[in-house]
Order: structure tokens, then sequence, then C-alpha cells
């Protein structure tokens, strides 16, 4: 122990010399909920210590989260979970009291503190905020995004990844920043989507960024699509089947229901497929009575959308009068029925406008001896096309019926044949038996007619179609 050289009536004095030692002595920045210990000794150990908060209180706890612990040779200041209000300069300091009770009035002690300043920064946080939010079309909305943090971070806001606060993105000052979020006037549709909420830190010690996405929801009333109308036509024969589709965007999604002659019709009594924004009312037309209106309606808890379709007395189509192998290879069949498609006459509802081919392994029709599992592939009339069955089995024997397809259903199925797929040939050879006068005939019709009218096909629901490939 090292003694002062001075005293005072025979007692020992503590001077300025005697220096307290903080360890660490560095000053450090901490984050929220960290933990840290700084131990106070002095080289005199008869010395008693004591600790004073930024307030300049002692803190006297031994448990706790801020507490202290006598070490022996030092007396420590333990944080367990470090919170924002701990920032400040804390001090350590000899206890004069203690010390000369200690010593039994041998020392006289003069004031020696040291202090260390605690800074803490909180890291970046979403406070109260949800992945999903909502809003009602033509109302303000408010996009929620609480950031919290330690310096205190600049925020910044993306659209569907596009920024919404700056020159280069016109907003007519239709976004507004808010303390907790951002505000958006009579929203519509076209606002639902993404919004990324993006926060900076920037500290002396350094930086850091959290973002946080966010999908907006519209509530709104039901819409149809635009190509459909709120008035419809369909068509059917005695002993057919008919499918009538309606269709409705809504949020939340809409119930739909139907009727006919103002009597709703049920589950019950009619067969009925619904989907999120979609609803399939499946009719066998057993009489002619079946035939005459029938009434669609969205609803939800922001309005209703109705849709009125007139089922009509149709004709059913002939089957297909030419059916036979024009092309094939190890995993493509090229079948001729003999299409043909007016360009001068507005077609009808007795003109056909498609054809459906069913397919199955002749090994697969054996074991069951029924269509039910047949692959089903729809097209579309096309003037003078053949019609590609693909992803084919190699080596394989197939058999193939086909119907015609107008306004009111299908035809009878043709006559069943069976084709067979050729097996893989080396690399550089062709399986095919088409002529290269068929190949060139069916590029140019491909590009001259097929994929133009691919590309103005309507997008239908609840049919599983596959369309011509090349």
């Amino acid at each position: 122990m090292r003694v002062p050289a001075s005293s005072i009536n025979g007692n020992q004095q503590i001077s300025n010399g005697d220096v307290l030692k903080l360890t660490p002595e560095e000053e450090m920045a901490h984050f929220v909920n960290q933990s840290r210990m700084v131990t106070c000794s002095h080289p005199n150990q008869e010395v008693k210590l004591k600790w004073r908060n930024p307030k300049n209180a002692i803190i006297s706890e031994t448990k706790g989260r801020v507490h202290i612990e006598d070490k022996g040779d030092s007396l420590a200041l333990i944080f367990e979970a470090i919170a924002r209000t701990d920032q400040g300069n804390w001090t350590c300091e000899v206890d004069a009291e203690g010390t000369a009770a200690a010593t039994e009035g041998r020392m006289t002690v003069q004031a020696v503190r040291k202090s260390f300043k605690m800074i803490v920064y909180e890291p970046i946080s979403f406070r109260d905020t949800s992945t999903v939010q909502t809003a009602v079309e033509d109302k303000d909305a408010t996009i929620r995004c609480e950031v919290k943090g330690h310096p205190e971070p600049s925020v910044s806001w993306y659209f569907n990844g596009q920024p919404l606060f700056c020159k280069l993105f016109s907003n007519n000052g239709r976004y507004s920043k808010l303390a907790d979020g951002m505000s958006i006037k009579k929203v519509v549709q076209n606002d639902s989507g993404e919004y990324t909420c993006k926060a900076f830190q920037i500290s002396a010690t350094g930086s850091s960024f959290e973002e946080k996405t966010i999908r907006l929801n519209i509530k709104h009333k039901p819409y149809m699509p635009p190509w459909k109308r709120s008035l419809s036509d369909a068509y059917g024969y005695v002993g057919g089947m008919v499918n009538l589709t309606c269709e409705a965007t809504a949020e939340p999604p809409a119930n739909f229901s139907w009727s006919a002659n103002n009597k709703k019709l049920t589950p019950k009594s009619h067969i009925i497929y619904n989907g999120r924004h979609v609803s399939m009312l499946q009719i066998m037309i057993k009489t002619s009575g079946t035939f005459g209106k029938y009434k669609c309606e969205a609803k939800n808890e922001l309005g209703s959308v109705t849709q009125e379709i007139h089922l009509k007395e149709g004709t059913k189509p002939d089957p297909p009068s030419l059916f036979q192998l024009r092309g094939v290879n190890s995993d493509t069949l090229d079948i001729d029925v003999g299409a043909t498609k007016s360009h001068d006459i507005p077609p009808d509802p007795t003109t056909v406008i498609g054809y459906r081919f069913e397919l199955m392994s002749t090994d697969e029709y054996l074991k069951s001896r029924s269509w039910d599992h047949a692959s089903r592939r729809d097209f579309d009339v096309a003037d003078g096309a053949t019609y590609l069955l693909v992803q084919l089995i190699p080596d394989t024997k197939y058999l193939i019926r086909v119907a015609a397809r107008n306004a009111a259903g299908l035809s009878d199925w043709t006559e069943v044949k069976e084709f067979s797929t050729h097996p893989l040939q080396p690399h550089g050879t062709s399986g095919s038996s088409a002529k290269p006068t068929d190949v060139c005939f069916k590029f140019v019709w491909f590009l001259a007619v097929a994929l133009p009218a691919a590309l103005s096909i309507t997008h239908h629901r609840f049919a599983d179609l596959t369309k011509v490939r090349f």
C-alpha cells in the first residue's frame, strides 16, 4: 500500500495523488439491452468507494438492473440491461465517512472522484408496424410505420421500388410524411401494392440501416372485369351441359349468389363452384324450360354488382368429319380435323369455334376401360390448321378422340383412333414423317395466323386449356 507523505495530527491523509482507477477507462458506446461492468479501485484497499448515477444519486442496490458488487479490491458497477435513461456521467468517489470509520480516525479524506461517460444508442426498430395494412377506396389512408432509435433515424419511402418523396417522382401532393408513417389522399385501387419504409441511423461510431415492407390492400366494392358486360348471352342445347361464369374483383372478396325467375339457386339444388373472385353455375339442360335469364350478384360490405346472363337454346354441333394423322415424331402427334374458319361471315351460335381432344395411352385405357383420366387439350379454330398434341411419351401408343365446340357446347365424340409416337432418335436425326414442305407451311401458317390469334385469346377461367404450340 502506498502511504501519502503528508499527515495531520498523526493521522494519514488521502490526497488527490492517490488516483482512482476505472476499468475499462475508455468511453464506450452501447446499445440498449446490452450489459456492461465497470470497476473502480484505489491503491489503498482500506479506502471505501461509492458510485453515483448521472442524477448524482448514490447507487446502493446490490441486485437489479443497475447495481454494485464489492469485489474485494474494487467496487463494480453492473448494468444487466442498459437503458436509454442510463446515458450520462457515472462517477466513482471515495466514501469519506466509510473510510474514516474503517480506519478508526487514522485517516482524513479529501474528495477523490473519477467519472466515465455512458453513451447509449437505441437500434432501429419498427413499433406497431403491421406488414399488411388496409385502406378504403376514395378515403384518405394512413400507412403506419413507427420508427424508433437513437440517434433518431431518418426515414424514406418507396412504392413498388420507386421513391415517393423526391423531385423525380411526381405524386401531385397526394403523399405526406407523418411522425409514425405516411398518408395518402383519396386512395384508389392503383394505390394497392408494396410500400417500403427505409430507416437510416448515423452516429459518431457508425451507421445502420433497416427497412420494413408493408403490403397495402385497398378495400373496394365489387367491380366486373372490363371485358364483361352486365348483360350477356350464353347458349346450350337440351341434353347438354353449360357453365355460366360470373366474375367480380372486390376487397374483401365478394360473396356470390345466383337466382333465376326471382328464385335463389343454392348448392343443394344446383352445382355451384366459388373461387376468390369468380363463381360458376353448372347447368344440366334437361328440358327447354331450363332456358331463360339467370342473375348473379357479387356483394361485399362496400357494395354490390350484378350480371344477367340470358341462356338461349342453341344447336349441338356435329363432330368433325375429318380426323387423320398428318405428322409424328417422338413426342408430338400432328392431327388434322378439317378446321375451317369463315373470314367474311360473323360467327353465329352454330359456328364451330374450337375442338377438344382427349387422349390416353392404350395401356392406361386397357387398365380402366374408362376415359375419366384422359388428358384433355382444347384448341380454338384456325383456318386450315392442324393441331399438335405435344409432350407425349416416345414409342407409345395413344388412343385419341375429338369433339367440335360451338357456343352451345360440345358435339359427340368422333370414333376413337390409335396413333403411335416414334422411338427416340440418335442426335442429329429426325423421326418425323412430316415432309419439308409441310414444315415450311406450318411455320408460315404460325407466323401469319396462329401467333396473332394466340395473342388475342381471351383468358378463360375453369378451363384446362392448352393452346397450339410449335
